[in-house]
């Protein structure tokens, strides 16, 4: 029924309010049809906003009050002072207020702040407690009918009980959030740290390797993970290249093989020839200590176990193990125990081949020391320059494909967790490598820019919507991983998140005593607010 159809079957009441005209046409000719139900039959016409031109404090303040006037009428109901007819009215008349934003907030806190000194009544901390205060708290709110009072009251035992859980299980559970966040940040700030240096020599990494989360997933899901990263370990392939020619003394875009290498050892060897006229050199203590070690492990093994022992290793040790010896013959040596190392090695001898190697290093720092004490710094120099660079010259050779020229990065990662003494250019490939295998893998061949994945992506879409649109999305995945792989996005994702998800003010705040408080009265008001 129309309010303004009613006016006119009743031109007697022209002079009363909406609110009482409805409240007696009820009473005096629709006593059997129930209040909240004839209420609601009843379709105002133009019915003026009564919020109109209020300010939001406004609108707050009398949600707020409203709250207020709610409780005073529910226990008014208790006492038999107002019956449902008077709340669905009283509904009606401020469904405006409460179809605003502010007036929703100041009705929650005005009811949150009715409900607060229930807080500190001796229990009502605890879980059961809180679940009493909340449904008493509930069955204060006024009802239409008999089913929205239990529901009141189930709803506010719900809530104060769950806010209740809430105050006394926030504090510890955000220390755990927070002390997480810390130890994911300090096991992550190696990885950071790498990558930041690989980013200075022009490495890329996909952002999802380094802080995963859901816009970096969600990117990676886009562009394809699998491909990302290929595309990544193309681009990086150069890099590593690049570095590894730096490394050994070569220019950019040198031909780099196995000859290129063996030549480089032959020009660094002339800085032996000073060494090898630098005279007789008297072994030390030092050397003495080095060469002992290597025989440790072989005495105790054949004491006990004499088929252990490795002959070879105690030949090795026994012939070297001479109190003077000529610089020249040394030199000469050292040479030697390097093949013997890199036979053993392909024979599968390791034993033998840590032993030689570990001799040649002890030869060669004798050397080393012997021309610092013979006051030769210019030789010295020299030699330990032409050692360092026939070392590296070793690395890159383990690590180059002689078919591609490509220098594997995973190769040299592995040396160095082997424990080699990697340095330069050298060791950042290696560190690249150990931190990012799947953005520094070596490539058979270049990554396609379209894959079939794409194509049938974009066909399957296609074909779906009935749109030839969606071939377009051929190009969305390869732009996606050109846009990773950007500058810009690169940038970004080398800056290492906060400490913590939470700031220290919303920590502050959920271990605050009294917010602790508040936190059932808050809880059982939600429930009851949204239950309406």
């Amino acid at each position: 029924m129309k309010l303004s159809e009613i006016r006119a079957k009743f031109p007697q009441y022209d002079d009363l309010p909406d609110e009482q005209l409805v409240i007696g046409l009820r009473k005096k000719y629709y006593a059997d049809m129930p209040m909240a139900e004839f209420s609601k039959a009843i379709e105002y016409d133009n019915a003026p906003d009564p919020t109109e031109g209020m300010s939001a404090f406004d609108r707050g303040a009398a949600g707020a009050g409203k709250a207020i006037v709610d409780t005073v009428r529910g226990a008014g109901q208790w006492l038999g002072l107002a019956d449902r007819a008077d709340v669905a009215e009283s509904r009606k008349r401020d469904a405006a207020l409460m179809n605003t934003t502010a007036g929703k907030i100041g009705n929650f806190a005005g009811n949150a702040a009715l409900m607060a000194p229930a807080a500190f009544i001796p229990g009502a901390a605890t879980i059961p407690g809180a679940a009493m205060v909340g449904t008493g708290f509930g069955l204060m709110q006024p009802s239409a009918s008999t089913g929205e009072t239990l529901t009141n009251a189930a709803l506010g035992g719900a809530g104060g009980a769950a806010g209740q859980l809430i105050a006394n299980k926030a504090p510890a559970l955000l220390r755990g959030v927070v002390d997480k966040a810390k130890s994911l940040q300090t096991a992550n700030a190696q990885k950071f740290a790498a990558a930041q240096a690989g980013a200075k020599q022009g490495y890329v990494v996909p952002p999802a390797d380094l802080e995963p989360g859901v816009v970096s997933e969600l990117a990676s899901g886009l562009s394809g993970k699998i491909k990302t990263a290929q595309v990544a370990s193309q681009r990086n392939q150069g890099v590593t290249d690049e570095l590894a020619r730096k490394a050994i003394g070569l220019k950019a875009g040198d031909e780099l093989n196995s000859d290129v290498l063996q030549n480089i050892r032959r020009q660094a060897s002339t800085a032996y020839d000073a060494v090898k006229g630098s005279g007789q050199v008297q072994a030390d203590a030092a050397f003495d200590s080095a060469l002992n070690a290597i025989a440790a492990t072989q005495q105790g093994a054949g004491r006990s176990f004499p088929g252990l022992q490795n002959n070879g290793v105690t030949d090795l040790i026994a012939s070297l193990n001479q109190k003077a010896f000529d610089a020249g013959d040394a030199v000469d040596a050292t040479k030697v125990l390097r093949e013997m190392a890199d036979k053993a090695y392909r024979q599968g001898d390791t034993t033998l081949g840590k032993a030689a190697k570990g001799a040649s290093d002890a030869l060669e720092g004798m050397l080393e020391r012997h021309l610092q004490a013979t006051g030769q710094p210019d030789a010295l120099k020299a030699f330990q320059e032409a050692r360092k660079l026939i070392a590296k010259t070793y690395s890159v050779q383990k690590s180059l494909n002689t078919e591609t020229g490509n220098v594997a990065a995973g190769k040299l990662a592995s040396e160095l967790q082997k424990g080699r003494p990697l340095s330069g250019e050298l060791r950042d490939i290696a560190e690249m490598g150990t931190a990012f295998p799947k953005a520094m893998q070596s490539l058979k061949e270049a990554p396609k820019a379209v894959s079939p994945l794409d194509f049938a992506v974009a066909a399957t879409t296609g074909a779906s919507t009935g749109n030839p649109l969606a071939l377009t999305m051929l190009g969305a995945r390869p732009l996606a991983r050109n846009a990773l792989l950007s500058g810009f996005v690169q940038r970004q994702a080398m800056q290492q998140g906060a400490p913590a998800p939470i700031s220290q003010a919303t920590q502050a705040l959920l271990e605050n005593r009294l917010a602790q408080l508040m936190a059932m009265p808050a809880g059982a008001t939600s429930a009851i607010q949204a239950g309406r």
